[in-house]
């Protein structure tokens, strides 16, 4: 082999052999944090999911508290929405409009009919409210297209 690097002088020999560990060094502290920080992300995703699990589950435990003193309490859009996501529905369609005495939800889901029943029985093991009106149920393609409408009577206070 011919190599020069000892024929160099010492201090340029030294000079060279730090860099190249600084360089090993820089190259192996960046794959050590990037590992550090992919970590740091998936627990804090974790984490969020977390929070979000026990929120929902603080809500069913404060819907089931209230269900003690009356036997049904009113949905929320966002709750709808949550168990509509995990029912594997679709919602193609959503309309809220509102009279003197009422509220009504203009709803329509595609979807199959299993998940919509189930979707049905969760909310009322849930102790939800539902008070239905104008179901109507067709095939569209491999999916059933499900409208209906959900009537809410306004307090008067």
């Amino acid at each position: 082999m011919n190599s020069d690097f000892f024929n160099r002088p010492i201090w340029q020999q030294y000079l060279l052999s730090i860099f190249c560990c600084l360089a090993v060094f820089v190259v192996v502290y960046l794959i050590f944090i990037h590992d550090i920080e992919q970590q740091a992300k998936l627990k804090a995703n974790a984490y969020q999911q977390k929070i979000t699990e026990t929120q929902l589950l603080q809500a069913k435990v404060n819907r089931y508290q209230t269900s003690k003193n009356s036997l049904y309490s009113l949905i929320s859009e966002q709750e709808l929405s949550q168990a509509i996501e995990q029912h594997h529905l679709v919602l193609s369609a959503f309309k809220r409009y509102q009279s003197d005495q009422t509220v009504n939800w203009d709803i329509e889901l595609n979807g199959q009919f299993f998940n919509f029943m189930n979707l049905i029985s969760s909310l009322t093991d849930d102790f939800y409210f539902l008070d239905f009106q104008n179901l109507k149920i067709s095939k569209q393609d491999q999916q059933l297209q499900i409208t209906f409408t959900l009537l809410f009577k306004k307090d008067n206070e």
